[in-house]
């Protein structure tokens, strides 16, 4: 299995750029698609911007136990480190790499074709 080739976003100059929600969640654009992003104990992470079980907005949802976010909507629980929920229900959050840097806050997306990050 090869290696994904990402190519990096600049999504804010530091972190006090980022409008967060209540819930400790930023919501952040690149092309048109909207990324949430969140700060755990462990780092950063990006995911999908709505649930996949119901297709619930994820800036509504809260960040617990340092890197798992919880959807308002049913109360799902995703591990951010590889979008697989805690519940058990089977279903999986799409994620993406977040490095801040010193010259600010990049997001990866696989390049290569329409459907990679989706």
């Amino acid at each position: 299995m090869g290696f994904k080739k990402l190519k990096w976003h600049k999504v804010a100059d530091k972190e006090t750029d980022i409008q967060w929600s209540a819930g400790q969640i930023g919501e952040v654009e690149i092309n048109g698609k909207k990324i949430c992003i969140a700060k755990g104990k462990d780092g950063w992470y990006g995911f999908a911007d709505t649930c996949p079980h119901a297709g619930a907005p994820m800036i509504d949802g809260y960040i617990t136990g340092g890197c798992q976010v919880v959807c308002q909507v049913h109360q799902l629980k995703f591990n951010l480190k590889n979008g697989r929920d805690v519940n058990g229900e089977g279903y999986t959050l799409k994620t993406y790499p977040v490095e801040a840097r010193p010259d600010g806050i990049f997001v990866g997306l696989e390049e290569g074709g329409l459907f990679k990050w989706f």
